[in-house]
């Protein structure tokens, strides 16, 4: 079996820990991280080529020093805490949107499990990103 791609991104499949139960991590440069099980699952390869796209449009230092260690953090926290809800933490949804886009709005996005926006009016962004976002939370087009 040769190297797996989506849209060009590295898959590689890693069944141990809490990737067993359905973690998948984005390392750009390196690839999509999951269980074998989850890299079949389109929904969740198009999320995590969303952060790929974050990667691409806000670049290295804001990837790896804001939005990935954000992302990690609610991730783990979403583990313990079953009130926490990952997928509405502005780094999730941003990633979603980046990705919907990118894949022409696809008829068969999974709204419930990657929503497109925060949940709430009143989201929270880093200050060195809020020029990239409308009120309503939508990203605007790169300048």
């Amino acid at each position: 079996m040769g190297i797996q791609r989506f849209e060009g991104v590295r898959l590689i499949a890693f069944n141990r820990g809490a990737f067993r139960e359905g973690a998948a991590v984005c390392i750009p440069g390196v690839g999509i991280v999951a269980s074998p099980s989850s890299l079949r699952s389109v929904s969740l390869l198009r999320h995590e080529f969303g952060h790929i796209l974050q990667y691409r449009r806000w670049g290295f230092f804001v990837f790896w020093f804001l939005i990935a260690p954000v992302s990690l953090i609610s991730a783990r926290k979403s583990r313990k805490y079953k009130g926490h809800n990952h997928m509405h933490r502005w780094t999730e949804w941003s990633a979603n949107q980046l990705s919907f886009h990118y894949f022409s709005k696809p008829a068969d996005w999974d709204l419930s499990r990657y929503p497109l926006g925060p949940p709430s009016s009143g989201f929270h962004v880093p200050p060195i990103l809020r020029s990239s976002f409308d009120p309503e939370g939508k990203i605007l087009p790169a300048s």
